[in-house]
């Protein structure tokens, strides 16, 4: 079922919606001139404007409406509070550890959820499963992490979920079991929208509170100014894949869980 959605997507989403639409505007050529050019400039503005660190900080400015969290909430003597961490991908087979590992976005989150945890002294809670039965769920390769590479142990894990929404009915009742009634939601300021919106409507949550703690925010270089602003990069293209990924996911949740 995961790898039917992901196929999906992948032509839904540029560059695949991107490729179709010329392909459809080749197939037309046979019949008609004026038409399939016309779709060929549309695809290639398109393109040209997704390979733009402009149209990087528009989708960013949207989607990142969260502030970062500056100041450690004071938890109340007789409430418990805890550290959440939402995984957000493998790196699968790498070759230079001979096992899976965390993927690039999941290391941010896990660097931040480090960090408040050293500031704050609450516990950690690890999410994530195995979407394409890996056999090794998400949730360990972050306790691995955490333990190899920051030094902290004791970590709970949440190993069944497999999305955002999982995540947020599959998370509170571990947070419950431990008597713990704030949670520090931790992921990247873009998804941070989209996860607030799922946490707050779960039944679950009832009675937990949520403190968005969003990291890895988009940030301008010296480069990223003036004309810089409209040279096309492949970092520029990849990062607004992931943005429409975001709406995406907005629109689809409303849709079908929310609504």
């Amino acid at each position: 079922m995961v790898e039917t959605i992901r196929l999906i997507e992948a032509w839904v989403m540029p560059p695949g919606s991107i490729l179709l639409l010329l392909l459809f505007a080749l197939f037309l050529t046979r019949w008609l001139r004026k038409f399939p050019l016309f779709l060929i400039w549309v695809a290639t503005i398109a393109l040209y404007l997704l390979s733009t660190p402009w149209l990087k900080f528009e989708l960013a400015e949207q989607l990142e409406t969260t502030p970062a969290l500056i100041d450690i909430p004071v938890i109340d003597e007789n409430e418990q509070a805890a550290i959440v961490i939402l995984g957000g991908g493998r790196y699968t087979a790498a070759p230079e550890f001979g096992r899976d590992v965390v993927g690039r976005a999941t290391l941010e989150r896990i660097r931040y959820g480090s960090y408040l945890h050293k500031k704050s002294g609450f516990p950690i809670l690890v999410a994530g499963g195995e979407p394409l039965n890996e056999g090794v769920p998400e949730s360990q390769l972050m306790a691995d992490s955490l333990w190899s590479d920051f030094a902290i142990s004791g970590v709970l894990q949440e190993k069944r979920s497999i999305n955002t929404w999982e995540h947020s009915r599959f998370v509170p009742p571990i947070l419950k079991q431990h008597k713990i009634s704030t949670m520090l939601l931790v992921t990247h300021a873009s998804h941070m929208q989209r996860s607030l919106r799922v946490f707050k409507y779960s039944p679950e949550m009832e009675g937990i509170t949520i403190v968005p703690a969003p990291t890895a925010f988009t940030v301008r270089s010296k480069m990223d100014r003036g004309l810089g602003l409209w040279r096309p990069s492949a970092r520029a293209l990849t990062s607004n894949v992931s943005f429409l990924h975001e709406w995406l996911g907005l629109l689809w949740y409303r849709i079908k869980y929310i609504t």
